[in-house]
């Protein structure tokens, strides 16, 4: 597989007699985040293998999709078994750990928040440059989508299936309506603030009150995108919040994770142009 070589194993598994298993993953991606601040946290060794999602688009790959047919990232990958999708990835990291009701129930709420429109959202409703190019991207990667599928007719159904998916995000994020769904989302996002306030007020450190755990990976990867969007007074303005968030990320896990909280777009020109 030669456009998804890996990179060097991580030295957590240099010990390790079992197979090390492969993380795909794109630095600036949401849920890669979310795979990668899991398995550091519960000390599982990985192999990563980073995509360039954005100029070469490798997750389109026939290669890629034989390994995750959704065409996202992250997937981690076993000899015979993979996980493709950032929720089974943090379940798998976290086995050992005895689930709480209240801790599950906080991941449901995270995973039921649609990111990516508060994001992109965000992107296109201050910036006019965003407004025009994400949706001429959305447009293109359809029509690349249709094309793969007849030049792999092995692939076709995956391929037209993701393009249904795409044709439905070019309609999510229709420029002449995103300001009002960036407001929305925001708003939404607002409410959770508030309910993740007020289940912290008892000075607990985590989430579900015991140790550290799988609500605390996706909520931490959520404060630092509310600062990505540019509303990190919407966390310091809440005081149990912002103690946790301040915790959280003083955790060695947020930096080696590679947390996003603001667009660096060096790193960014250097995917795509590199």
């Amino acid at each position: 597989m030669s456009t998804l070589s890996g990179q060097r194993p991580s030295r957590q598994g240099e010990h390790m007699t079992a197979p090390v298993p492969r993380l795909y993953h794109a630095a600036p991606s949401y849920y890669s985040m979310i795979a990668r601040l899991a398995l550091i946290e519960a000390g599982v060794p990985f192999e990563p293998v980073r995509l360039d999602i954005h100029r070469r688009k490798q997750q389109l790959d026939p290669d890629y999709v034989r390994i995750n047919p959704d065409m996202t990232v992250p997937a981690l990958a076993w000899p015979g078994r993979i996980l493709a999708d950032s929720r089974l990835i943090l379940a798998e990291a976290f086995a050992s750990l005895p689930a709480s009701a209240e801790s599950e129930a906080w991941v449901d709420k995270h995973y039921a928040f649609p990111i990516e429109e508060l994001t992109m959202g965000r992107l296109m409703a201050t910036n006019p440059l965003a407004r025009r190019f994400f949706p001429r991207t959305l447009v293109s990667i359809h029509a690349r989508l249709l094309t793969l599928a007849e030049a792999h007719p092995d692939l076709a159904e995956r391929y037209r299936h993701r393009a249904e998916r795409f044709a439905e995000r070019i309609e999510t994020f229709d420029p002449s309506a995103v300001v009002g769904l960036f407001a929305h989302r925001l708003a939404e996002a607002e409410s959770l603030l508030d309910q993740l306030d007020a289940a912290l007020a008892d000075g607990r450190s985590f989430l579900d009150g015991q140790a550290y755990g799988p609500a605390d990976v996706v909520w931490t990867v959520f404060l630092a995108r509310m600062r990505f969007v540019g509303r990190a007074e919407a966390v310091t303005r809440r005081p149990s919040l912002a103690r946790y968030e301040a915790a959280m990320s003083a955790r060695p896990s947020h930096h080696a994770a590679d947390l996003w909280t603001k667009l660096h777009p060096l790193r960014m020109l250097r995917q795509l142009f590199g």
